[in-house]
C-alpha cells in the first residue's frame, strides 16, 4: 500500500496593496497580458479613489513581463494622480526591462533604486 501525502502548495501571485498612501506592487510571478490587466486595474482603482499618490514597485522576485505588460506599465506610470514612482531590486534582465518602461513612460517622477529602504526614503521626501 502506498501512502500519498498531500502537500499544501501555495500558489504565488503578484500582490498589489495600498499602504499609507502608496500603492505597493510585489511582483512575484511572470506578468503576461492578462496579469498586467489585473494588477493595472487594482492600482488604478486606488489612484482613482485618491487613496494613494505614490507607487512602489518591488521587482526583486520578478522574472519577466510581456511586451504588452511593459506597454501597460508605461501608460500606468503616466496616470495624473501619481506624484512619484520608485522601482527597486531585480535581476539585470528585469532591471533592463524596467529601464525601458521608465523611458517609454517619459515621466521624470520615476526612479530606480537598489533597495526598498532607498526607494521609500525618496518616495516620502518633500
Amino acid at each position: 500500500m502506498t501512502n500519498i501525502v498531500e502537500q499544501d502548495i501555495k500558489i504565488s501571485k503578484n500582490e498589489v496593496t495600498c499602504e499609507n498612501g502608496t500603492i505597493v506592487y510585489r511582483l512575484i510571478v511572470p506578468i503576461d497580458d492578462q496579469e498586467a490587466e489585473r494588477i493595472d486595474a487594482i492600482g488604478r482603482s486606488f489612484l482613482d479613489r485618491k487613496e494613494a499618490d505614490r507607487v512602489l514597485i518591488d521587482i526583486r522576485r520578478s522574472s519577466s513581463f510581456s511586451s504588452a505588460a511593459r506597454k501597460r506599465w508605461a501608460n500606468f506610470l503616466r496616470h495624473p494622480g501619481i506624484v512619484r514612482t520608485a522601482i527597486f531590486g531585480g535581476s539585470t534582465f528585469v532591471r533592463t526591462l524596467a529601464v525601458f518602461v521608465i523611458g517609454a513612460s517619459q515621466m521624470k517622477n520615476v526612479k530606480f533604486f537598489a533597495t526598498e529602504r532607498e526607494a521609500l526614503e525618496w518616495l516620502h521626501s518633500s
